[in-house]
């Protein structure tokens, strides 16, 4: 994954002699790109004034590149796709399988049993760094919330009422982090008064998750549209005028990705109010140097790569188009799906400052810490970094002084 944002007034992309230009007229800039040496596989356009020439648009589509046009809260308003081969006889599956009880509901049931898998995931990596989460906790309510969906009947909305209590309590674990990160942003919950809030952002956070739930569309979109499925039909949303139900359903799947990423770009403790604008509705949407910020961290969690099929390792998009198309297996029955259509790796926070460590950093006496080593200003911004809440890096060098065996602990002390 590696979009290329192209946002303000008056930026225009046409083709000159044959190569792509986008050219920034109020900046007087340029970037141009040679016919098959273009580096970006799409572009996110998110601006209101200026324009696409035809030329461009087929020179993106002859290069596999699709266009993304997101609208002014930051919501996907239409991804402009390359031609992919459609099959006629996989619909018509597609269809036969949606109106099938027992299909949809194995479909259906993979889905959210998925979603709730790499939820618990998140929250039991989460948990490693922030005492807001309590990992027990977290293991309770998932196994009571389990227990009380199989004992009720096999059903859609049986389904969808467990999946919506195990977001509820997921919301509930996550609200406690941003506003720990940055309570001046007064996140509450994913939802407000506002009639459509998923679009219209009440404050900094959800603009951030919904800017990043349209990147997501976008690429679960054009995993569809290669496949050939039919993106109306799906099998956990309801069919709706005017809806995409099978795109919605492959988003749940890796949802967790994107809220990753926004807290991964809220621990770097570099946003700030003016990185958002406020309408006229007091809805907030992300000005391009969030945006920016944001969709680099969306590039490199779906371009990490984790061990998958045949023990090799796979970037998460490659992994997101091949559950696209074992899902088209299944419902061509080349495969039985026994309960596994969809197969996600757990992903993994690398990081070395765990509770534990944060907590040693932060009662470490200057007995320790001479003992250990550790230079006194370096200590210093450690100790106030750990209690603003913000993200650490401990070097590798700092780390093997603090691994120390209890033994040496207690001469330190002495």
């Amino acid at each position: 994954m590696n979009p290329l944002l192209v946002s303000g007034f008056g930026v225009s992309i046409h083709v000159e002699r044959r190569k792509l230009v986008v050219h920034d007229r109020l900046k007087d800039e340029k970037i141009a790109f040679y016919p098959h040496q273009i580096d970006y596989d799409s572009i996110i356009v998110d601006g209101h004034a200026g324009n696409v020439t035809f030329e461009a648009i087929r020179w993106l589509m002859k290069h596999g590149i699709n266009l993304t046009l997101l609208n002014w809260n930051g919501s996907l308003l239409e991804t402009v796709l390359p031609k992919e081969p459609k099959s006629g006889k996989l619909r018509v599956k597609q269809y036969s399988k949606y109106l099938d009880g027992k299909s949809r509901f194995a479909i259906a049931s993979g889905l959210v049993g998925q979603k709730i898998e790499h939820t618990f995931n998140l929250l039991t990596e989460l948990s490693r760094y922030y005492p807001e989460i309590e990992h027990a906790k977290v293991e309770r309510v998932f196994e009571i919330e389990k227990k009380n969906y199989l004992i009720g009947e096999k059903s859609i909305n049986n389904l969808m009422n467990y999946e919506g209590r195990i977001a509820t309590f997921y919301w509930d674990n996550l609200a406690n982090i941003f506003n720990r990160l940055y309570a001046n942003f007064h996140f509450r919950s994913r939802k407000n008064k506002s009639y459509s809030w998923n679009m219209n952002a009440s404050d900094e956070i959800n603009a951030l998750l919904n800017y990043g739930y349209a990147i997501l569309e976008s690429e679960v979109r054009k995993a569809i549209n290669a496949v050939g499925l039919d993106p109306s039909v799906g099998f956990l949303h309801e069919l709706a005028e005017s809806k995409e139900p099978l795109v919605y359903d492959i988003q749940e799947l890796f949802r967790w990705l994107i809220d990753l990423s926004v807290i991964q770009l809220l621990e770097e403790k570099k946003l700030k109010k003016p990185d958002f604008i406020v309408t006229e509705n007091y809805h907030i949407r992300l000005k391009q140097s969030a945006a920016k910020a944001l969709i680099e961290k969306i590039s490199i969690n779906f371009n990490k790569k984790v061990i998958y099929k045949r023990n090799k390792r796979y970037s998460y998009q490659s992994i997101l188009l091949d559950n696209v198309q074992q899902l088209a297996n299944f419902i061509s029955d080349k495969c039985k799906g026994d309960g596994n259509i969809f197969t996600i790796p757990k992903i993994v926070i690398e990081r070395n400052d765990s509770l534990n460590m944060r907590e040693r950093i932060l009662n470490m006496s200057p007995a320790e810490r001479k003992y250990l080593g550790i230079n006194k200003s370096t200590l210093w911004y450690m100790k106030k970094n750990v209690a603003g809440g913000k993200k650490i890096k401990v070097y590798d060098k700092v780390l093997d002084r603090l691994c120390v065996t209890p033994a040496l602990e207690e001469r330190a002390s002495d």
